[in-house]
């Protein structure tokens, strides 16, 4: 008895041991679980003996984010999207893997927008491109917004040279001459030779807070002809266009957009919207002329073929980056063009979404967090994604300065406040909503682009709304009567530039296949109103939209409005000491315990109804 005893006891410690270690095996196994980001196409080999690729990784609308954003989950659980430090890995992976063969590219809107390129003076930016070797950059419109002299010694910093063919001195018809400038450039890679063409958009004048009246934006596609041909004869056996040009495309009901894979001209792509500029552009461009587009400013993630011509670009802030791989006929030296290669988008963040494969989602409740599945560290090229030491390096240096901002917290949000040109968002009705509130306006309205950072669940601080609201602008507020008002909304309604926020009034919007308005009232959250044509209304909104300065042109679509009209008894809203829209906006969210996403947006009483 006393044997059968002791090996019952020898039995269940056995047992006992066998599940601890099966236990602490499994948390192992969870904790070295990591997500490999590959496709079943090959990816390029250095070594190719039939082609000589040129591997291309390519960032735009960066806008001065640095450091990454963290977010709550609905569940409490906090995850961060962002950090060039992720993508400082990215570009060290192919950079040691191609060498001197990988090249990187920039097209614009560098340091403005995140606020810490606004308390770096663009110089965390500066420093993050010099470090990954850019070898040639455009100047986005957004790069004027601090001054010209300001971007002229931005500029003066770069160890790289920034490509500008189209803008010109409107006095002397010149070329512009600004720091470390060229108009095209060569890059040679072991005897193969990359012509680059760059170009801003003519969207320029009416899309930055500087007055840029001297200078000229010339037409895309003749220059782009005439530099092509220039190049080619002097050897370019590939044409690349870096611009701050862009456009957007839709995802079709079978193709997810953002997700992770290698594409080539003949991957299914959805439709994109034809009244971009670059789409525009590149199917006027005949066969041969380019051979590759690298886009930005629309801030929409692009891999599409486009006339035959390849096309990225990739949303704002840095949190995706893209690949492309250009072949070379070994024997002939000539780009073989259907066998170019997009991959990506590249998820810049620590970790991602086991299910999904990438870290920007927009996720509103528990059931949407579990259906994604947990975060998860990744691997790319087989080597893990972490932060690049180099560009940590770098983000210590400003990490002093942007935490002062990032420690002041206003309020918090258990909300995800969302941005959006395409449709009504809460984001744009709790601004516009903020302006009616301190102003007495009867209407508000904005741009936008005035928002340059959505609400993330969590904590709001001075770092953020610096973030959301980089301009300076100021608050004005003025008078129209009925009809104007109504002329005014009929322009900007068309959603060239997207859809106008507003509040204090209701609209239905035609949305599909064109955008124009079709109906517009008063509406106080309770009752609307019909607009009297000969009555006196109160507006509100930034001096960006519209301007005092009678030589102002205003901005975005303000510009069609001001052809015909001017603000009545205009007046710069201040409260207190504080003038800038942003400093207020600051002080008001202070008194706020909490932001609630229901108080700004409901689904079944919106303002502005979109109808096909």
């Amino acid at each position: 008895m006393k044997n059968n005893n002791i090996r019952a006891f020898f039995i269940l410690v056995t047992c006992f041991l066998i599940f601890q270690k099966a236990i602490c095996l499994k948390i192992k196994l969870e904790k070295e679980e990591i997500i490999d980001l590959k496709t079943k196409i090959e990816l390029p080999s250095k070594d190719d003996e039939n082609y000589f690729y040129i591997p291309i990784l390519h960032t735009n609308d960066l806008h001065g984010s640095f450091y990454p954003k963290n977010i709550l989950l609905p569940s409490g659980k906090s995850y961060s999207i962002g950090g060039l430090e992720y993508l400082g890995k990215y570009a060290s992976i192919m950079s040691q893997y191609w060498k001197d063969r990988f090249l990187y590219f920039d097209t614009g809107d560098q340091f403005q927008g995140g606020i810490e390129g606004y308390i770096s003076k663009g110089k965390i930016i500066m420093d993050f491109l010099n470090e990954l070797k850019v070898r040639n950059a455009v100047i986005g419109n957004h790069e004027f917004d601090y001054g010209v002299q300001f971007l002229k010694n931005y500029m003066n910093l770069s160890n790289f040279y920034w490509v500008i063919d189209n803008i010109r001195n409107i006095t002397t018809n010149n070329h512009i001459t600004f720091p470390n400038q060229k108009i095209s450039s060569m890059i040679d890679i072991e005897g193969y030779k990359i012509g680059i063409i760059g170009l801003s958009t003519i969207e320029t004048p009416s899309s930055t807070v500087t007055d840029i009246s001297d200078l000229k934006y010339e037409e895309y596609a003749n220059i782009i002809n005439m530099e092509s041909e220039r190049l080619k004869t002097e050897g370019a056996n590939a044409i690349i266009v870096i611009a701050h040009i862009g456009m957007a495309c839709k995802e079709d009901k079978k193709y997810i957009k953002l997700k992770y894979k290698i594409r080539n001209i003949n991957t299914k792509q959805g439709a994109c919207r034809k009244n971009d500029e670059a789409y525009i552009l590149l199917n006027k461009l005949k066969p041969g002329t380019i051979d590759l587009f690298l886009a930005g400013h629309k801030h929409d993630t692009v891999h599409n073929w486009i006339n035959g011509i390849p096309v990225m670009s990739n949303d704002k802030n840095g949190k995706y980056a893209q690949i492309v791989y250009l072949p070379f006929d070994r024997k002939t030296k000539k780009i073989v063009n259907d066998k170019i290669l997009i991959e990506g988008p590249l998820p810049i963040c620590e970790k991602i979404f086991k299910k999904r494969k990438i870290c920007d989602l927009y996720i509103l409740n528990k059931k949407q967090e579990k259906k994604v599945g947990k975060l998860l560290p990744y691997k790319f090229h087989g080597i893990k994604i972490e932060k690049e030491e180099s560009i940590s390096k770098i983000g210590k240096k400003y990490l002093n300065l942007f935490n002062k901002y990032n420690k002041d917290y206003l309020t918090k949000t258990y909300d995800h406040f969302q941005s959006s040109k395409k449709h009504e968002n809460s984001l744009g009705n709790f601004y516009t909503d903020f302006l009616r509130h301190i102003s007495g306006a009867d209407i508000s309205v904005v741009n936008s682009g005035e928002f340059r950072v959505p609400f993330y669940r969590g904590i709001i601080s001075n770092a953020t709304i610096h973030s959301f609201d980089p301009f300076g602008n100021k608050i004005i507020k003025f008078y129209a009567f009925g009809w104007e008002i109504k002329k005014i909304f009929k322009i900007l309604q068309k959603g060239r530039k997207g859809f106008y926020p507003t509040s204090g009034l209701k609209m239905i919007v035609k949305d599909f296949p064109t955008k124009h308005l079709l109906s517009l009232k008063l509406y106080n959250g309770v009752e609307e109103k019909e607009i009297e044509n000969n009555k006196y209304y109160s507006i509100v909104s930034t001096d960006f939209c519209f301007p005092i300065d009678p030589n102002s042109i205003g901005g975005d679509d303000f510009k069609e409005v001001y052809e015909w009209f001017r603000p009545r008894n205009p007046e710069y809203i201040h409260v207190g000491n504080d003038e800038i829209t942003r400093d207020i906006l600051i002080n008001y969210l202070r008194n706020i315990d909490e932001l609630k996403e229901d108080k700004y947006y409901d689904e079944e009483d919106q303002r502005m109804r979109l109808i096909e």
